[in-house]
């Protein structure tokens, strides 16, 4: 298997061509978003904790036009590791995503307890266009926008956990505003982000990653974005890869993503959102000695109501300590990061990676992480385990040439991770 293919061409300017021979008509903007990547805390983004994300250089690009019709029309052209090219198409109405939007609202039973609705199914048509409908009902959209042809190019390997699907979303997000004079401030990056990320959840198939939004619009392409919920705020620790360190996404050709995990992730989220909710808690991290309250208030849970469709005390238990030490890892993480302690990254990450298998008990990749570990790298780690089955692998820079090839000969894709900028208006 070849090493993963370096774009000939910029991302946004291949989409401005794709739309203007698909469409008929010349985009009316073109925005690009980065790549991201997980170096830990991605399973606690949901608990409230703290996330380390990267920005790479491959990106997604997207040029949009206005249509008249009340249309959301999407096509979506990806490229492969031989370099062939894939296009999807599909589209939705505004009207449509409104019925899928309200489908969404839970209800209450005649007991009074709250039902929530099963989860979104929506695939590209409906992610994308949940966004744009977000943006509207956000106020971030004219009310009289009535649908749009989207022309979306990625070079971003798909369920590669390089965030393939949030950098479209956002390159969509921006090239819809491309008309505001404000899209570089923090502010309204902010709130893009959010955007995205509950559209996601309203409409997608695939739960959000909140990080990798605000991580593609507010990164860095010399920093590492570090994400900490307890307060809200986005700050930036020095790049773990530098002339000692190199760093690649290592994955199997083709490996899909069972829908099982997707449930399971879903699953666990609800957890939280029920635990939250029972105590009026803005995230679980904020909740003082949150795993005993929580356990406690679970078991009264199943003693009045039963334990169907509730995880059991085992279960929880497990998960919340895995969000506690979670957390401690990353904050730990990030500051090794800003006082420049690297030997102290790879016991975290691990740690960590040894925790996603016995605590979380998510599908880690593990084969691939011992594989990666010996051929040489100083630590590797599933990145998003559960819907995505690849791995990064930090390697020392002097040896990261034979350790890219030995894998890529092995039949396993490789994609080297090189530092990116975020998201931004291209025309």
């Amino acid at each position: 298997m070849p090493m993963w293919p370096v774009p000939t061409a910029p991302a946004a300017e291949r989409a401005a061509q794709l739309h203007q021979k698909l469409v008929g008509t010349a985009a009316t903007h073109v925005a690009s978003a980065p790549a991201t990547w997980p170096l830990i805390g991605e399973h606690i983004d949901h608990y409230g904790g703290v996330v380390v994300m990267g920005s790479a250089a491959l990106r997604a690009a997207a040029a949009v036009s206005p249509r008249k019709d009340g249309v959301i029309s999407v096509t979506q052209v990806s490229t492969d590791a031989q370099g062939a090219q894939e296009k999807r198409a599909a589209e939705v109405t505004l009207d449509r995503l409104g019925e899928l939007a309200a489908a969404q609202q839970p209800t209450i039973d005649k007991a009074g307890r709250t039902v929530l609705a099963d989860p979104p199914t929506g695939g590209l048509a409906e992610r994308v266009g949940g966004v744009i409908y977000s943006l509207i009902n956000r106020q971030q959209l004219s009310r009289e926008t009535a649908g749009a042809d989207v022309t979306i190019v990625t070079d971003i390997p798909l369920d590669s956990g390089l965030g393939g699907q949030a950098a479209a979303d956002v390159a969509v997000a921006l090239a819809m505003m491309g008309d505001s004079t404000d899209l570089n401030e923090a502010p309204l990056r902010a709130r893009i982000a959010e955007i995205c990320a509950q559209a996601v959840d309203l409409f997608s198939a695939t739960p959000a990653l909140r990080a990798r939004h605000t991580t593609a619009l507010r990164g860095s392409d010399t920093d590492v974005t570090v994400v900490d919920y307890a307060d809200g705020s986005v700050t930036h620790a020095p790049h773990p890869l530098n002339k000692d360190e190199a760093a690649f996404i290592i994955s199997v050709p083709a490996a899909a993503r069972p829908d099982e995990a997707v449930e399971e992730i879903r699953r666990r989220q609800r957890f939280v959102d029920a635990a939250c909710h029972a105590f009026g808690a803005e995230s679980l991290r904020l909740l003082p000695d949150a795993p005993q309250r929580v356990i406690e208030w679970l078991a009264a849970v199943h003693k009045v109501q039963g334990a169907d469709n509730q995880p059991t005390l085992a279960e929880a238990s497990a998960w919340l300590n895995f969000y506690e030490e979670e957390t401690s890892r990353s904050q730990a993480f990030a500051r090794a990061l800003r006082s420049r302690r690297a030997a102290e990254l790879h016991p975290l990450l691990t740690q960590s990676q040894s925790a996603l298998k016995t605590m979380y008990a998510l599908n880690s990749a593990e084969k691939l992480v011992e594989l990666a570990t010996l051929r040489g790298a100083h630590s590797a780690r599933a990145v998003t385990a559960g819907t995505s089955a690849s791995v990064v692998a930090y390697v020392p820079a002097r040896a990261a040439a034979n350790f890219a090839a030995d894998l890529a000969d092995d039949g396993l894709t490789v994609i080297p991770l090189q530092p990116g900028a975020n998201a931004r208006v291209e025309s």
